[in-house]
């Protein structure tokens, strides 16, 4: 409890900060915003239809912001340190991506920076906008824009799996420019799978409208966007990922976002 109070107390800190820092303006299309020392994109917001094939919902979304990448191990190495989290960072690669991180902890560091994680249709409207888009940058594949599993691509050739995108596992964040989404956001194809806030239901729509039908829904919740392990269709910004709560995996990673404009605590 008295860490749980502490992170509650250093979030509210945080968003004060934020609050007294960071202009409340009218914002364009992905235009970056500093918060807290992070950047984080401008998602207008808006309807769209969200979801694949024969589970598609119009969404209506108030404007947001996003991490323009997913969360560091610079940006997690104080956290870790200020409570004594039973979790190794490693001491160099500070640019690429923190993994091994469960949900709770994901959502834990989001509250201690002063934002949260992504909604699942926050996320995928970040990743494809409102045209639907297969991938984040079209609806054309290239294999050499973000992060994956080369090895098992249709028509590669059999060999390492950096041997088309130049890693074997995780790669500096935002080392992929061209893969960007219609809003900017770097890496939300490939690289590593990022937690969502909404625990996993079997269909996108039934986790907008807050259906269930599994008394263990609250133990699973949804990682969105591929990894460095899988190949083409899970890479696509549509397909939904469920992992256990307390999941750490070498490819499971995460990035926040905060409702904009952002509001002082009460």
């Amino acid at each position: 409890m008295g860490s749980s109070r502490r992170v509650l107390s250093l979030a509210v800190l945080f968003v004060l900060v934020c609050y007294a820092g960071c202009e409340q303006a009218s914002l364009q299309l992905g235009q970056l915003v500093r918060v807290n020392s992070v950047d984080m994109l401008y998602v207008p917001g808006g309807t769209a239809i969200l979801g694949a094939e024969d589970d598609t919902c119009i969404v209506t979304l108030s404007p947001y912001l996003i991490d323009k990448t997913e969360v560091t191990n610079a940006q997690f190495r104080s956290f870790a340190k200020m409570f004594a989290l039973d979790f190794d960072v490693p001491t160099t690669h500070d640019d690429e991506p923190v993994i091994h991180v469960d949900w709770v902890t994901a959502d834990a560091f989001a509250a201690w920076r002063g934002v949260r994680l992504p909604t699942e249709a926050e996320w995928e409207f970040a990743a494809r906008g409102s045209d639907r888009r297969t991938w984040p940058w079209g609806s054309f594949w290239n294999p050499t824009w973000l992060n994956g599993n080369d090895e098992i691509e249709p028509g590669s050739v059999h060999g390492p799996h950096g041997l088309v995108d130049g890693y074997t596992r995780v790669s500096p964040v935002g080392f992929y420019p061209d893969g960007a989404s219609p809003f900017g956001a770097l890496d939300m194809a490939g690289n590593v799978w990022e937690w969502v806030s909404d625990p996993y239901r079997d269909t996108f729509c039934a986790e907008l409208s807050g259906a269930t039908e599994a008394s263990t829904v609250t133990l699973r919740h949804t990682a969105r966007g591929g990894s460095w392990r899988t190949f083409m269709p899970n890479a696509a910004t549509t397909y939904r990922l469920s992992r256990h709560s307390t999941a750490r995996e070498a490819d499971l990673g995460f990035r926040c976002a905060v409702s904009y404009p952002i509001v002082a605590p009460k």
